[in-house]
């Protein structure tokens, strides 16, 4: 089966869009990256703010622009510090009534981002399958 590069591209901007946003929201507010670091309680708050913007803008990247374990990279490192990120900021399990209900579906929708990078950096490092870098190479050669 044949998808077009595009499509492949499509998806992972998709999945990179959240990431890209808050990381450039954050660099033109860093200010207010601190302070949502220093809510979490994370100290200190502006080495915290500094690594997620890198981390964000820097994982969108290697997933949209890069092959292979570059791309696998920036998927498995959006992937890890989504986990942190919704198990600090997304702890349902501390909660009780609605605001239990609306956090748990945050948790849940954080879960399903986690799961399209692992596909995201599988998908980059198994050469020869539906979208690898073979693929791409030979589409690129005719």
């Amino acid at each position: 089966m044949h998808v077009a590069k595009g499509w492949w591209w499509l998806g992972r901007a998709g999945l990179c869009l959240p990431y890209a946003w808050s990381g450039v929201t954050k660099l033109l507010d860093f200010p207010g990256a601190v302070a949502e670091q220093a809510h979490f309680g994370m100290i200190p708050p502006e080495l915290f703010a500094a690594c997620v913007i890198v981390v964000q803008l820097g994982g969108c990247l290697l997933v949209l622009f890069c092959r292979g374990r570059w791309r696998a990279g920036g998927a498995i490192v959006l992937a890890a510090f989504t986990v942190l990120a919704t198990v600090i900021g997304h702890a349902y399990w501390t909660m009780s009534g609605m605001q239990r209900l609306y956090t748990l579906n945050s948790f849940l929708e954080h879960a399903g981002l986690v799961g399209g990078f692992v596909l995201i950096a599988a998908q980059a490092l198994h050469k020869g399958g539906v979208g690898g870098d073979e693929e791409e190479e030979e589409e690129e050669e005719e």
